[in-house]
């Protein structure tokens, strides 16, 4: 192997600037993701698909106490740091919480200091990406 590559390596173009570099496609990724707290812990689900079909799998505990709806906003902003570094830069999220995809939406008012700390990640998030849509889908 090492010597196919020394004898193809003069042949293949250099590249030198990492801006030549293929950007990756501009297509809706997904984020499906799940948070819960209860009084044994908390932590959260995540699959992304990438911008090359690729899914990506995540299990997170969180060594921190939450609510359940800090859970679900905490499952989400990681999801969302993650898409952020693969590259992704269209995120659609599906999230199951009521409250967290009507707040987003602005539907609904975050009343809680804490929910409107959550809320401003989330936007300022949103904000890094082409486009950031929020579905809500069924608990289901």
């Amino acid at each position: 192997m090492a010597d196919y590559l020394a004898e193809t390596a003069a042949d293949m173009p250099a590249i030198e600037d990492p801006e030549q570099l293929p950007a990756p496609p501009l297509e809706l990724c997904e984020l499906y993701n799940d948070g819960a707290a209860s009084f044994k812990g908390a932590g959260a689900w995540l699959i992304i698909t990438g911008p090359h079909q690729e899914e990506h799998t995540y299990a997170l505990r969180f060594n921190f106490k939450v609510t359940n709806n800090e859970a679900e906003y905490e499952a989400l902003l990681a999801g969302m740091c993650i898409a952020r570094e693969l590259g992704i830069k269209k995120l659609q999220a599906y999230v199951d919480s009521q409250l967290v995809a009507n707040q987003i939406s602005g539907t609904f008012d975050a009343n809680d200091k804490s929910m409107q700390s959550y809320l401003a990640m989330v936007h300022s998030l949103a904000d890094t990406f082409v486009d950031f849509r929020i579905t809500q889908i069924p608990r289901s």
